[in-house]
């Protein structure tokens, strides 16, 4: 039983570490699972609106859209340029997906200006 009070306290702390502001942050996006989850808020947001399926206008399928804007999101955060993420600012681009009005041409404009390699991409500290 004395023992047992201890590790009861332990693990109390540690969960309370865990919960409480500076516990365990958030792994850090890749280029890549920065891409992929640009790609799926994406095709999640055409696939909200009706733009995906046999008779939609933008994908026949969400494969093929995932195709097209993994590519898209390859030509505008290139690895030889974005070397590490912004996670602010990719969380920004991957909201301004989401909020992305359906039938806005000029929306769809301004959310792609919030996901600019500029705002998402940067190159690491000089400490590593």
């Amino acid at each position: 039983m004395k023992k047992l009070i201890p590790m009861l306290g332990l693990a109390a702390i540690a969960a309370g570490v865990l919960t409480c502001g500076g516990g365990v942050k958030p792994a850090m996006d890749t280029r890549e699972s920065a891409r992929d989850k640009a790609t799926k808020a994406a095709c999640d947001r055409y696939q909200e609106c009706g733009l995906i399926g046999a008779d939609a206008a933008s994908y026949t399928s969400y494969d093929s859209c995932s195709i097209e804007w993994r590519a898209t999101w390859e030509q505008r955060w290139p690895a030889a340029t974005c070397t590490a993420i912004n996670q602010d600012g990719l969380a920004v681009c991957i909201n301004a997906i989401g909020a992305t009005e359906c039938t806005s041409i000029v929306d769809f404009l301004l959310t792609l200006a919030k996901c600019e390699a500029v705002d998402v991409c940067k190159t690491p500290d000089a400490g590593g």
